[in-house]
């Protein structure tokens, strides 16, 4: 059975009222009550009455009561019965309901119907002149006379309360006892005698605030209704405050409005007088916004790229490893998308985000450019060198030209490793990899280019009697440690210097070589260590002028002790081809030292005695 919804009003002497709906259209249980009917809140759910008297005439007593039931359908209409009781043990259901104007109508008593005819108990609109008869109830002839008046205030303190209902209760024409009804309070007064047992009330209020379910911030202008037929309604302050007076104890929907945010809607259970707080959380309307983000240059998928809506750091979601990203729950209306990567360049667009649809946003990244500059001049009179072409990675679209002062600037350069490369006539090739950090500005200062007049002559050989002989050292830090050097005594020497982590090397100038010849590069080699097995190891290298390793030799002492060189000199020989398609005219020779993580000596010195450099001619094998 559906729990009751409405309140009900009882006209005392004879019969119970209730708000329900004659209307076959309209049940009873669904029917949204009149609040402004003054003698609604006189009685609650499962209030009882019960009423002792004298007729003036007999001297009779007895008692009446009236019991509320559950709603039951009458001839097609749902009715509110009510069950009637004597002192006699008379027991017999009397059925009511409301017709379509709002006026509370008598359906049925027992068995007897009063269809499609029913008495008039309680009209919609009351006056303060209201009156009407019954003449029939039980087949017995009584009657009550209804009027309005102020109720005063009484010894509990109770009143004054205007627009009372003061009933004359008649039995075959004999005054029982006046009732006065006071809206709120119900029942009050019987015969002078205060018969309420209500100490507050008999309405409730309900009231609450409304919020973002969100973000928790308060929602103003919202439209809350309690019920919707007719609508108890109001809209929040700016506080986002409601409140609802006079509510009855009953099951009521409680629903909320405001554009932008998903309608709510929530079944309560008011109460029997004082405050109900019913807080509101109203979920924003809301959709998705999706895409995918990639390079401008590239056209690959940018993965870990950041999104960020409306510049909030909460809304941040990142590309997967396809580039693809996903937001959810975006509240409807205009935002503005950001897009940027660890890489790429910032870029944002204005967007809106339809209601429970997927906006679909793609973004094409530009790189984070760097810029590399610096000046060529010639290695040998530090003049600058005009007319050099300047390039990156054999790439025509980053080719430029230097001026008369030899500057160059590479712009838009995507950061990573490059090869940096420059030619000119009259100078030999030169090529440099490097790497540019993200929006470095990477300056290389002077740049030396080798004239081709100061190729060292085909088959030159070095003995280092009178110093290095045009040889430099280098290393390479920070990644290593670089490594002590010495050009005296007739050598070229390198030590770790005590270190685990060391790498450098001596490198000589450019020397000619003849394409398409064989060369057989001799290199003598000491130590100041008697035991080959504590000797770092070494590397033998020719490099071509673009700084590409052309051969090399590895000695280890972690292989083949017996190949590492001691105080005792030793050869070892490379042979090396230039290729015919060489880029360069000239090579240099390296000597390496490389001591990383291993347990040789790391105080032992290392020292290139002299090299040698032969045309030879190969013998074919049989």
């Amino acid at each position: 059975m559906k729990p009751l919804r409405k309140k009900l009003f009882l006209i005392l002497g004879f019969f119970i009222v209730s708000l329900v709906s004659l209307s076959p259209a309209v049940e009873f249980g669904d029917w949204s009550a009149d609040f402004n009917h003054p003698y609604f809140s006189a009685w609650h759910p499962g209030f009882t009455l019960k009423l002792s008297g004298t007729n003036p005439d007999t001297g009779q007593t007895g008692w009446r009561q009236y019991a509320a039931q559950g709603s039951v359908i009458v001839e097609g209409v749902k009715c509110l019965p009510v069950r009637f009781t004597t002192s006699a043990g008379g027991d017999i259901y009397l059925y009511l309901a409301q017709d379509t104007s709002g006026n509370i109508r008598y359906i049925k008593e027992g068995a007897t119907s009063f269809m499609p005819s029913p008495p008039m108990y309680c009209p919609a609109t009351t006056s303060d002149s209201t009156t009407w008869t019954i003449n029939y109830i039980m087949g017995e002839h009584r009657f009550t006379i209804a009027y309005h008046d102020t109720y005063p205030e009484n010894s509990s303190g109770y009143g004054p309360y205007s627009n009372s209902l003061y009933i004359r209760h008649y039995w075959d024409g004999a005054l029982m006892g006046l009732i006065a009804v006071a809206p709120r309070f119900g029942f009050v007064l019987y015969d002078g005698e205060n018969v309420s047992v209500i100490n507050e009330a008999a309405l409730c209020t309900v009231e609450g605030t409304v919020t973002d379910a969100w973000n928790d911030e308060i929602i103003p202008g919202a439209t809350v209704w309690m019920g919707r037929t007719p609508p108890r309604k109001t809209t929040t302050n700016a506080e986002g405050f409601y409140r609802f007076v006079d509510i009855p104890q009953a099951y009521f929907d409680l629903e909320a409005q405001k554009p932008l945010y998903r309608d709510f809607k929530q079944t309560i259970s008011t109460i029997l007088g004082g405050t109900l707080v019913r807080n509101i959380e109203m979920i924003p309307q809301s959709g998705v916004i999706k895409g995918k983000v990639q390079d401008a240059v590239t056209g690959l998928p940018v993965s870990g790229a950041t999104l960020q809506l409306d510049g909030d750091e909460s809304t941040r979601v990142y590309t997967d490893a396809a580039g693809l990203y996903r937001m959810e729950n975006i509240r409807v209306g205009g935002h503005y998308l950001h897009a940027w990567g660890s890489e790429h360049n910032l870029d944002g667009r204005s967007i809106e985000v339809s209601l429970d649809q997927e906006t679909e946003e793609n973004f094409s990244l530009s790189p984070v450019y760097g810029s590399i500059q610096g000046t060529l001049r010639n290695s040998l009179t530090m003049a600058p060198v005009a007319g050099a072409t300047v390039q990156l990675d054999d790439r025509i679209e980053t080719r430029i030209v230097t001026g008369a002062d030899g500057a160059f600037q590479l712009s838009e350069v995507i950061p990573g490793s490059h090869y940096f490369q420059v030619w000119a006539t009259g100078y030999l090739y030169y090529q440099k990899r490097l790497t540019l950090a993200l929006n470095e500005s990477l300056n290389l200062g002077d740049v030396l280019l080798v004239p081709e007049s100061a190729l060292l002559p085909t088959e030159t050989d070095f003995d280092f009697e009178e110093g290095p002989e045009g040889w430099t050292s280098h290393s390479a830090t920070p990644s290593f440690v670089a490594p002590q050097s010495s050009s005296d005594n007739g050598h070229l020497g390198l030590s770790p210097g005590g270190s685990q982590n060391c790498f450098g090397f001596w490198e000589s100038p450019f020397i000619a070589f003849e394409l398409g010849k064989t060369y057989r590069i001799r290199f003598a080699v000491t130590s100041d260590q008697d035991d080959p097995a504590q000797v770092p190891l070494i590397r033998l290298r020719v490099n071509s002028g673009n700084n590409q390793l052309a051969a090399f030799l590895v000695i280890d002492s972690k292989t083949d002790a017996d190949s590492s060189p001691t105080m005792l000199s030793k050869t070892y020989d490379l042979v090396f081809t230039p290729p015919s398609s060489s880029s360069s005219a000239g090579f240099t020779l390296s000597f390496d030292l490389v001591n990383i993580a291993t347990t040789d000596n790391a105080a032992a010195w290392i020292y290139l005695e002299s090299v040698a450099i032969q045309a030879v001619d190969l013998v074919p094998l049989e």
